[in-house]
């Protein structure tokens, strides 16, 4: 049997992500998939939405609450950011799971190599968020395979926008999230890499390496702050945040 190669792979995920139905984990198919392969597998993914019309809005950063763990980082499309209050279709996705995280949104560009202090000296914006997270791959293996998979991200819910330096610190902002009412899961700030800049100044870093800026207007989820919980069809979801307000979103039955 012919070695199946990383353009296949994209194929098989794009098709995953199309169609909201699972398929086999590239590193059962693939075994020496590697993160770099996972990341070009991941723009490959990432270009057939973008040959279609979509443009880059963002980007999602994951896995920034566990030490022991390098983040990873999806691309955000434009249809992928919606307003809080928005209702959201399960028959688009696999098994979609949903978490609370703050919203950081790039007032001008920052380079690699910026430090906290500079990011947070900037004119940046903060908001209240949820993200749908969704598993497109069958007995996944872990960050390999997250990654290729987008790194698992399918919406960005964001409220409401305010100044970085009225919400400042970000590690003191609590959140709690809730389904239909009852609290599922809280969290703080500092649950983000210690502090929720410094996965911004890695995001910087990151995306030079690959050859790319974090630009102005560019929206970032910066990691979950409550853990991922599953979504009920019928159910609204809210997280209220210290500073920032509530955010909220449903799915449709």
């Amino acid at each position: 049997m012919a070695e199946i190669g990383i353009e296949e792979l994209a194929e098989m995920l794009a098709g995953a992500w199309e169609r909201a139905q699972a398929v086999t984990a590239p590193s059962r198919l693939r075994p020496q998939t590697d993160l770099a392969d996972a990341y070009r597998i991941q723009e490959m993914v990432v270009g057939h939405r973008l040959a279609a019309g979509r443009r880059i809005a963002g980007w999602k950063m994951g896995l920034t609450s566990s030490p022991e763990s390098e983040p990873i980082v999806g691309i955000l499309l434009d249809d992928m950011v919606v307003a809080s209050g928005t209702t959201l279709d399960p028959a688009t996705m696999v098994a979609p799971l949903v978490e609370a995280e703050l919203v950081f949104v790039a007032g001008e560009t920052i380079p690699a190599g910026a430090t906290v202090e500079d990011i947070a000296a900037g004119d940046h914006r903060v908001a209240a968020g949820l993200e749908v997270i969704d598993y497109r791959t069958v007995d996944s293996q872990g960050v390999v395979d997250w990654v290729a998979d987008n790194s698992t991200v399918t919406f960005a819910v964001v409220g409401e926008l305010r100044p970085l330096a009225e919400v400042t610190p970000l590690t003191e902002i609590g959140v709690e999230l809730r389904r239909d009412g009852e609290v599922l899961a809280t969290g703080d700030g500092s649950l983000v890499m210690g502090e929720p800049l410094r996965a911004i100044a890695w995001l910087a870093d990151h995306l030079a390496g690959r050859g790319l800026l974090l630009e102005p207007g560019a929206v970032v989820l910066t990691g979950s702050l409550t853990g991922h919980h599953r979504a009920v069809p019928g159910a609204g979801y809210s997280a209220r945040f210290d500073r920032l307000g509530e955010v909220s979103a449903s799915f449709a039955t």
